[in-house]
């Protein structure tokens, strides 16, 4: 029986890309879809990404600019 490592969101990949790569962007993703933090009430778990850049509350409703994958 062979064993399999445990890679991730990247895992969807495979062995194509490289592996550099496929670590890049396995942080990238794992940084965007964990929970963020609403700079205004403070609440996390309800922040989304609208578009790259544009994020959005749930709760209070507020729309800000941040960086590509996380809101700060």
């Amino acid at each position: 029986m062979a064993r399999k490592k445990v890679v991730g969101v990247a895992g969807r990949f495979g062995p194509r890309y490289g592996s550099s790569l496929r670590k890049r962007w396995n942080e990238i993703m794992e940084k965007r879809y964990s929970d963020h933090v609403c700079p205004i009430c403070k609440t996390s778990g309800k922040v989304y990404r609208i578009a790259s850049g544009v994020w959005s509350c749930n709760k209070c409703g507020s729309k800000w600019a941040g960086s590509a994958y996380t809101p700060s």
